[in-house]
């Protein structure tokens, strides 16, 4: 840290920059999935390693306990709400290319017809949807 600032004025430091140059960052990242996909190809057995580390420490556990609830309240506050509307928007063509193959299943009548609640004409319905959208 700097000399002669206070923890508080390092993070503000650090607040400001993450805005100021948000265009660094831009430059940096775009266009690199090829290199971030070569790289966690080649990660998979380090991954999987740290994993049994992880839960054989229980490190989630601890994660967890010491974040507590406050930490989750504060990173929707400050990070979920601000970024929702924008995750939103970008999710749409994503949505589009995941689910298009299963839209004309959408409105196509089951062979088997409606029954009453819980009937076992409902749950048979359930059975031939989960088996035509499976087999799209």
């Amino acid at each position: 840290m700097a000399k002669g600032i206070t923890v508080q004025e390092a993070a503000g430091r650090l607040s400001e920059a993450g805005i100021r140059l948000s265009d660094r960052y831009a430059r940096g990242a775009s266009g690199k999935g090829s290199k971030w996909a070569a790289g966690a190809g080649r990660a998979g057995a380090n991954y999987q390693e740290g994993i049994s580390r992880a839960l054989a420490e229980k490190k989630f556990e601890k994660g967890v306990q010491d974040a507590g609830p406050s930490a989750y309240d504060a990173g929707v506050s400050l990070k979920g709400v601000n970024n929702w509307g924008t995750g939103m928007q970008t999710a749409g063509d994503k949505y589009v290319r995941k689910t298009q193959k299963f839209a004309q299943l959408w409105n196509q009548p089951l062979a088997t017809p409606r029954g009453s609640r819980r009937s076992a004409a409902n749950l048979k319905r359930i059975q031939e949807n989960v088996a035509r959208f499976q087999a799209a």
